[in-house]
């Protein structure tokens, strides 16, 4: 082909393209251009990806962006490493907008430019009279670039006059003129993708239309008409004088500022080896070898970064966790303070974590709490710099629900009818799955699509758009540390505060040698701060450090063994709540094993791991040379690091070539196996093993090796877990308080489950209290005492009010004198039915019914004693307040209302009379319902009844049940609804038998059989 198109503008020019990468991709490969190149609007978003998509199909390719520059549109391209450096900084500049118009004057090396003819300035100037001014224009234009041509463009038989018409001109003034098609879309079809996405991003309504343009991938023998063969011919000489090398190593490993970093690693290990007090030689000797590795390697400028900005963290007070991931395997963390678990202690692996025999950056994931994480990020800009610091872009990508969304919001003919979207919707059960194959996997999805045209244009449209770029965000917690200014390496954006953000995503930064980490948010680790705070507060003769709590206690295993794991992290699920009670634990070590063995595969293990651990079982091993290997899991094959261990002592392998292997055989490729396969044996057979022996062990292995935990991340993993388990079993009032301030009810799944496991032993929560609540939870009377501001429907602001018109004038005496004195700061008729609601008045008065018919009279009193400010003018005693309109309560309601304002029912559990029936008839509660599988019970208080007709013109009903956990949505049938009729009003008590059934995606609860509970 004698052609590249060079003007593709892809999805990543957000809603202002059809074009994926993978689309380019196949368009170039379809049509044999010889290349290609891509230029979006001010951004080089795409790049890495459109890159290796280029290399995937062997076609060379150029990389630029689009600009406006007084009021032309240019499209600039890098030819070389030096115009690739100031494309960044240009495409950097512009995410600032800046004017570049001064920067490309001493900054165009390497820079190509080629200007849009047929728009913008360029074209009303040129269909004028031509005059100096507009030469001396386009003049200053061309010299900012090394190399300029004028871009031709003609999409219909109107523009070829015109096209003609440059061309002459630019013989004239020695300028070269090139094919330059602007490409937004696949096929001439496509054109009304424009209109769709133009529409979303401007938020419009438009109307199905079929509609053709000129915007696509045409055919050579197409170009050929329209375009000279130089013209043609130009693209292709563009792209071979590039000698861009994009997948060059372009990060450098940031400095730490100390003249030998070497020797600083050294002093800094020895010193903290000391202050643990391990100067034992195999502390020592493991010490001076993985500092020989990690110097040898050129790491010891990162360990030292990682270790300072984990000390200013501990310094202002911002809690770290105790390491994650490999990282915990090097005796140099746990010696810096990086980590908390000692490796040499519980057998942790170097090798793991950093190999010399695999050249990959070291990995240290950092977790903090969640509240200050960015505190730690702020400080390294400070120190560092901001241009050398960077968090990293991602992209959120149209997926197929959301197309669909998209298309039934935009077009006038679906968005009157918001049940054809929904019923869409509601059957594509994985979001992971394209259109598409949701047609070809989900018979409920392809059955609707099958029965109607509209889901059928529903679904025609929403293809046009999925898989395009929508926005940018950012990486949850990847940062970039670079030791020269970002920009000069890479294109940047910025976030709203003005930092820098990488313009690609994390994959392709790491492959170019930027140095990434991972600064992570815990919420637990919030937990145990507050935690530790309360305690200290609370008790005088207790001074606990959340750096180091001491959890290896008698007391920390018996919470876990008897499964009270609510809010313990890693531990809370009901399937390891299952594990941690058959293997019931009593050492750190059985913690790390069991959320070793909580995974596909293991966990077959656990029933053998828990019956050797207590005697029940004599503990065996694949062969007897294995037990120095094993015998601390009673020859369970439990962490990754034991399939290492096993071939280093059966085939004779060093740790790293171990590790390696490791490696090789969870990656399942048949090549790679074959080979790991013949290696391991060969070793054994050489250290005297027999065949059957080794096949053995190779083949345990091979049944582990997917599966396998890191024993490193499983320690850590197990230290948090313990130290919460140690918070919860000898402060459990500070423990709850904490998990509850860190929780919330309008939002996390957990808060009923966690009152539940407060009830269950004997710790009461109260309902909040006008004169005693504050923001968060508290300890009261020997329980948790609801915060103001978790009552649904009320302002932090209104809280704040209350809090401190209580601080500055005491507690309120009654109702209507709170009413008076929150007058002055606009308190509303809907903000106190929310509060009587939620039971705080219930200390002043009980009755919430009067309450609640009484705030029109409260209103009407506190506007006539007080004046337009809210200042109080009348004494009381002048005119006394008036009387509470009596009124009767009915105790279902209040605890239904309490529900709807708290996300859960305090002052009461209506059901509690009949508990026995729980365990006679293994009823599920409510908030567990949603996951149960087969045939099962539930017992609820129906809160409302929808009754609607079939097809068939019989009554069926929806009726929604609560209890004090949870509400629940209950389908019965016309029969079943038949004979029940009488029971199925508001505020009965009925037990259900059903099951959970899968309804076109969306799963449904379907009642079998009703009983009426006598309420």
């Amino acid at each position: 082909m004698i052609f590249a198109p060079l003007h593709i503008i892809s999805g990543y020019s957000f809603l202002q393209s059809g074009l994926t990468i993978e689309k380019i991709k196949k368009a170039v490969k379809e049509n044999d251009y010889f290349g290609a190149a891509i230029s979006d609007i001010n951004v080089l978003y795409g790049v890495p990806k459109f890159v290796k998509m280029m290399d995937e199909i062997n076609k060379p390719y150029l990389i630029g962006i689009e600009i406006s520059l007084n009021g032309d549109n240019i499209s600039i391209y890098a030819l070389n490493d030096e115009g690739y450096k100031n494309l960044c900084l240009l495409s950097s500049l512009l995410n600032k907008e800046m004017d570049v118009s001064s920067f490309l004057k001493d900054n165009h090396q390497g820079l190509l430019g080629i200007l849009s003819t047929n728009e913008g300035h360029f074209k009303d100037e040129f269909s004028k009279e031509i005059d100096s001014k507009f030469t001396k224009y386009l003049l200053n234009i061309s010299r900012m670039f090394d190399s300029f041509y004028l871009g031709i463009e003609v999409t219909s038989k109107d523009e070829v006059h015109y096209a003609n018409k440059v061309r002459k001109f630019a013989a004239e003034y020695t300028y070269t003129t090139i094919a330059f098609p602007r490409i937004l879309y696949l096929n001439k079809e496509d054109a009304i993708i424009l209109d769709i996405v133009h529409a979303i991003k401007e938020d419009e309504n438009i109307s199905v239309k079929e509609k053709t343009g000129q915007h696509y991938f045409m055919k050579e023998a197409d170009y050929s008409k329209i375009y000279s063969k130089s013209e043609l011919s130009k693209t292709v000489e563009l792209i071979k004088s590039s000698t861009l090398s994009f997948a060059k190593k372009r990060g450098e490993m940031l400095h730490y500022p100390v003249e030998d970093s070497v020797q600083t690693l050294k002093d800094n290990v020895y010193n903290g080896l000391k202050e643990k007090s391990l100067n034992q030689e195999e502390y020592l000797k493991r010490a001076e070898y993985e500092i020989g590795i990690i110097t040898s390697m050129g790491f010891a400028d990162y360990f030292l970064i990682v270790q300072d900005f984990i000390k200013h963290a501990e310094d202002v007070g911002i809690l770290v966790g105790p390491g994650r991931g490999s990282a915990a395997g090097s005796l140099v963390s746990y010696a810096l303070g990086i980590t908390k678990v000692d490796p040499i202690k519980y057998d942790l692996q170097f090798e793991r974590f950093l190999n010399p025999g695999r050249k990959t950056m070291p990995d240290i994931d950092v977790d903090f709490m969640d509240t200050r994480r960015n505190e730690v990020i702020d400080y390294m800009r400070e120190k560092y710099g901001e241009n050398r610091v960077a968090q990293i872009s991602t992209f959120q990508t149209i997926m197929a629900k959301q197309a669909i969304r998209d298309i039934g919001r935009i077009y006038d003919e679906f968005s009157s009818r918001s049940w054809l979207i929904d019923n869409l919707s509601k059957t594509i059960t994985d979001p992971k799955l394209t259109l598409a194959d949701a047609y070809r996997k989900l018979p409920a999805f392809k059955k609707l699509v099958d029965s109607d045209h509209d889901y059928l244009q529903i679904v025609s449209l929403a293809r046009k758009i999925e898989g395009l770029p929508r926005q940018n965000g950012l990486h949850a917690a990847g940062v970039i540390l670079n030791n020269t200014p970002m920009e000069s390496s890479l294109p940047v954006t910025y976030d709203i505060d003005g930092h820098y953000v990488t313009q690609y995503e994390s994959i392709y930064l790491e492959e170019q040698g930027f140095l990434k980490m991972d600064f992570l948010s815990l919420r637990n680790l919030t937990t145990i701060d507050y935690c530790v705070k309360l305690i200290n507060e609370n008790h005088q003769d207790v001074s606990l450090d959340p750096k180091h709590i001491d959890f290896d206690k008698p007391e920390t295993y018996e919470l876990i063994s008897k499964g009270q794991l609510t809010g313990i992290f890693q531990l809370e699920s009901a399937g390891m709540k299952r594990a941690i009670k058959t293997i019931r634990p009593s050492r750190f070590e059985d913690v790390v094993a069991v959320i070793s063995l909580f995974r596909p595969g293991p966990m077959a293990s656990i029933p053998t791991y828990a019956r050797r651990k207590h005697g029940e079982e004599p503990v065996t091993y694949l062969s007897n040379d294995l037990k120095e290997v094993l015998e601390d899991t009673y020859g369970v094959l439990t962490y990754q690091e034991q399939v290492t261990g096993v071939a280093v002592k059966m085939a004779g392998f060093s740790v790293s070539e171990a590790d390696l292997f490791r490696r090789g055989i969870s990656k399942k490729k048949a090549d790679v196996l074959k080979a790991m396969e013949a290696k391991f044996l060969e070793g054994c057979k050489k250290k005297g093993y027999s065949d059957k022996v080794s096949k053995t062990v190779y083949d345990a292995i091979m049944k582990f090796a997917n599966y396998g935990f890191n024993k490193s991340h499983a320690a850590v993993y197990a230290y948090i877990a313990c130290e919460m388990a140690y918070l919860k079993s000898h402060y459990p009032l500070e423990f709850y308080a904490s998990i509850m301030m860190t929780a919330s009810s309008t939002s996390d799944s957990k808060f009923s489950e966690y009152v539940s496991e407060m009830r269950s032993r004997n710790i009461p929560v109260y309902v909040p209290d006008i004169n005693h609540s504050e923001k968060n939870f508290i300890i009261y009377n020997n329980g948790l005492l609801y915060p103001l501001g978790e009552i649904r429907g009320i302002t932090y602001i209104l809280v704040n009010n209350i809090l401190e018109e209580r601080k500055e004038n005491g507690p309120f005496t009654d109702f209507f004198s709170f009413i008076v004195r929150m007058f002055k700061y606009g308190i509303s008729e809907s903000s106190l039915e929310h509060l009587i609601r939620a039971g705080v008045f219930d200390s002043l008065n009980p009755s919430r019914a009067s309450l609640l018919a009484s705030i029109g009279k409260g209103l009407q009193y506190a506007d006539l004693i007080s004046s337009g400010q809210g200042q109080v003018l009348l004494d009381d005693s002048l005119l006394p307040p008036p009387s509470i309109i009596e009124v009767k309560d009915n105790p279902l309601d209040n605890l239904n209302d309490e529900y709807e304002a708290l996300g859960i029912m305090l002052s009461s559990n209506p059901l509690s009379y009949r508990s026995d029936l729980y365990d006679k008839y293994d009823i599920v509660s409510l908030n567990e319902a949603n996951e149960h599988k087969g045939n099962f019970k539930i017992m609820g208080i129906v809160k409302s009844v929808k009754i609607i007709n079939t097809k068939k013109g019989t009554p069926m009903a929806f009726i929604k049940l609560f209890d004090q956990t949870s509400e629940f949505e209950v389908t019965i049938f016309s029969d079943l609804y038949s004979d029940n009729m009488r029971y199925i009003k508001k505020n009965n008590i009925l037990l259900i038998e059903g099951s959970n059934k899968n309804n076109q995606g969306e799963s449904s609860f379907i009642a079998s059989k009703i009983e009426l509970i006598e309420n």
